[in-house]
């Protein structure tokens, strides 16, 4: 009879753990594992391979700055801005841009030396947290300093030295190559998302 009871409580305890790996859309934040995407520099994990999220109660990294550029922020997550409609965002709500050098399909970061410094890597540590964003289109890619930068739809994103506000998109348009990425990846201002 105790048996019985202890196997019940450990049938729940693991329906529970199901549960939240499956979260990653709008609500709590989830998270992917960035070690579990294999470093290459010309490659990411893209939807077909995408890691599994590690749920909605995965520890947030703080964020922290990268000596050779870059910073490692507490989530990405979907924002919305009034000109350019869905957006991603940092967690502090800075908004994230695509650089049209890089590249999608193999993902593969141009940006380095002074560029990196103006406009800071995503970088990933061991997990990607974020939130109201689809985990397929979440993955990395390793930058030439062996770094991993997170990547939008395949896009390594950026945050712009310049935006010195939440919601500020002094980045858009910039040298006709960067541009505020879209959930999908693409250019906000282009996207139906």
């Amino acid at each position: 009879m105790t048996r019985s009871y202890a196997s019940f409580g450990m049938v729940a305890a693991l329906s529970g753990v199901l549960l939240l790996s499956g979260c990653g859309g709008s609500g709590s934040p989830a998270a992917v594992s960035a070690a579990s995407v294999p470093p290459a520099a010309a490659s990411s994990t893209g939807a077909s391979g995408a890691p599994a999220a590690q749920g909605s109660q995965a520890a947030q990294p703080s964020q922290s700055t990268n000596p050779s550029g870059g910073y490692w922020p507490a989530t990405v997550q979907l924002g919305h801005n009034d000109k350019l409609g869905a957006t991603v965002v940092d967690g502090e709500g800075f908004t994230l841009y695509r650089f049209d050098p890089d590249s999608p399909d193999p993902s593969k970061a141009t940006c380095v030396g002074a560029c990196a410094v103006t406009w800071p890597p995503v970088l990933a540590n061991d997990k990607i947290v974020f939130q109201g964003l689809d985990r397929d289109k979440i993955s990395t890619v390793q930058r030439p300093d062996g770094t991993n930068q997170v990547t939008i739809g395949g896009w390594p994103v950026y945050r712009f030295s310049k935006d010195t506000a939440a919601g500020e998109t002094s980045g858009e348009g910039v040298g006709g190559t960067w541009f505020a990425v879209a959930p999908d990846g693409r250019k906000a201002k282009d996207s139906d998302y």
